[in-house]
């Protein structure tokens, strides 16, 4: 503001020579073919034409009050055309080079627009309708094009291009409204459009080629950024709509990666981070108040992470660190859920989370295995779950949670094509599984009801099946296969308070221990190979089943 303010006395000041006259025109020509037309109607105008060169042309029309206009041009072929309508507009036009082209339209009070090429056939063009807006355009190369649009009060738009064929186009509609864009390199675009007040957008774009940035904020107090440096082909897209959405995009190096948010409402907070790698892309879309999403990916080859999110106070983290083909999934609807996902070293791991409610936790971490997938679906509220899979190849993960307070943890250790599935439907069920070394075994626990407790330990077992069903209250349910294969353990309990223990040590072992009523408790140990055991509970006892 303070520099918009200077400005502005500047120009009172520059005119004011021109009082004892009620418009001044000044034209200094010097080479061949140079033209000028100067069209001044009302009090106190003036306007300063300096061409050097051939073929330059230059055209002024004011009307009003205290208008002021410069124009510079030096070389060939430049082209300067200048309509000033109003009170105390100031222009100030600077080419050097070969057919560059300067349009500029104001109409209002105190607009201040400022336009310096150098290069060849570079162009740019200000229109401002309104209060106190002020444009800066500087281009230097060849073939960069600008375009700004402003109407309203006291907006400010400022371009910076280099090297050649980029294209910056800004439009600001409202009050205070505040751009910048620079960008260097070649065949690049940049597009701000503002709508509403105090709004502010920055991009930057640095040797880059080909990239793309474009922000729409429509709203009040809305915050965009975009940096784009190296690579090629990179793309940044923000839209927000509302107040006080905050969004920043950064991408260095790379090729084809592509951030893209979308902000609805108030408040919501987003961020974007990839640092090297070829044809990343991350999502984020908001829609409510007080969402924080971030991603992070840097290195790897394609990976993909996406967050949306729906409703209010929602908070979700992504970060991909190398690997390749990853792709990150995350959405929320509802309060307060968090997510975190974590894929570092990864190759072509795949996670999913789902939030639908309140006051739900997900945590997902994939380290350098392959082909792993982990789901986290969670309806109702502060549900809690775990997965982390480390250092194994083609293993699944799947969480499934309903109604209140359950926790679920699976832990996948190493291990090939390993599936654990947990199901949880009441109130404060605690379930987990965990899979160390081993292949091809599969792990269940699905429990209906409240305060049901299910352990399953799968260590260096290979083809083996671990199941275990809760069905009512207070149950606990333990199952270890400890280094061997083929085995296969069954629990199911229907009733409350049931307590039941399998152990299997070897390979070929069987057990199937089921618990019907309340207050049992049932414990079986199977040592060695080609142990069956059944076992059923339908009163009340106690029952041991060992080697």
């Amino acid at each position: 503001m303070k520099k918009f303010l200077f400005l502005f006395v500047a120009v009172v000041f520059a005119v004011s020579s021109a009082f004892a006259q009620v418009n001044n025109s000044n034209v200094n020509q010097t080479g061949w073919l140079n033209t000028a037309g100067v069209t001044q109607v009302g009090w106190f105008n003036s306007s300063d034409v300096d061409q050097l060169g051939l073929w330059n042309g230059a055209t002024v029309d004011q009307t009003g009050l205290a208008n002021y206009s410069s124009i510079d041009q030096f070389l060939v072929g430049n082209s300067a055309d200048v309509t000033q309508d109003g009170a105390f507009n100031g222009s100030y036009v600077d080419q050097v080079g070969f057919f560059n082209s300067a349009v500029v339209d104001q109409m209002g009070l105190g607009n201040m627009s400022g336009i310096m090429q150098m290069g060849m056939l570079n162009s740019a063009a200000v229109s401002q309708y309104g209060l106190f807006n002020m444009s800066n355009v500087l281009q230097y190369g060849f073939l960069n094009s600008a375009g700004v649009t402003q109407l309203g009060l006291a907006n400010y738009s400022s371009v910076l291009q280099g090297n050649h064929a980029n294209t910056a186009s800004v439009l600001q509609w409202g009050a205070f409204n505040n751009s910048d864009v620079y960008q260097m390199g070649a065949h690049s675009s940049a597009m701000v459009s503002q709508f509403g007040m105090y709004n502010s957008a920055s991009i930057s774009q640095m040797y880059t080629y080909m990239a793309t940035a474009e922000i729409l904020q429509v709203g009040r107090a809305n915050r965009a950024s975009t940096m784009q440096r190296g690579g090629a082909f990179n793309s940044a897209y923000i839209n927000q709509w509302g107040y006080r959405n905050l969004a920043s995009t950064l991408q260095l190096g790379g090729r084809f990666n592509n951030a893209a948010i979308t902000q609805l409402r108030a408040f919501n907070r987003a961020n974007t981070t990839q640092l090297g790698g070829y044809s990343n892309n991350a999502m984020i879309h908001q829609n409510g108040y007080f969402n924080q999403a971030s991603t992070f990916q840097r290195g790897g080859v394609d990976n993909e992470a996406s967050i949306d999110q729906n409703g209010w106070a929602n908070g979700a983290r992504t970060v991909q660190i190398g690997g390749d083909h990853n792709d990150a999934k995350t959405t929320q609807m509802g309060a307060r859920n968090w997510a975190f996902v974590e894929q570092i070293g990864e190759s072509k791991g795949k996670v999913n989370v789902l939030q639908d409610g309140y006051r739900n936790f997900a945590d997902v971490t994939q380290k350098f295995g392959s082909k792993d997938k982990a789901t986290v679906k969670q309806f109702g509220d502060h549900q809690t779950a775990y997965v982390s899979q480390l250092w194994g190849t083609m293993n699944k993960a799947k969480v499934v949670q309903k109604d209140h307070g359950n926790t679920a943890i699976v832990d996948q250790i190493g291990g090939t094509m390993n599936s654990a599935d947990v199901f949880q439907k009441g109130e404060h069920n605690f379930a987990f599984v965990g899979q160390f070394g081993g292949s091809g075994s599969d792990a269940a626990v699905e429990q209906r009801g409240d305060n049901n407790r299910g352990w399953v330990f799968q260590v260096d077992q290979e083809e083996s099946l671990a199941d275990i069903l809760q069905e009512g209250d207070g149950n606990v349910a333990v199952i270890g296969q400890i280094d061997g294969a083929r085995n296969s353990a069954t629990i199911i309990q229907t009733g409350d308070d049931n307590t039941g223990l399998t152990y299997q040590f070897g390979d070929d072992n069987t057990s199937f221990l089921e618990q019907v009523g309340n207050s049992h408790f049932g414990l079986v140990i199977q040592d060695g190979n080609d142990n069956f055991a059944v076992t059923q509970q339908g009163n009340a006892g106690t029952i041991f089943v060992t080697p």
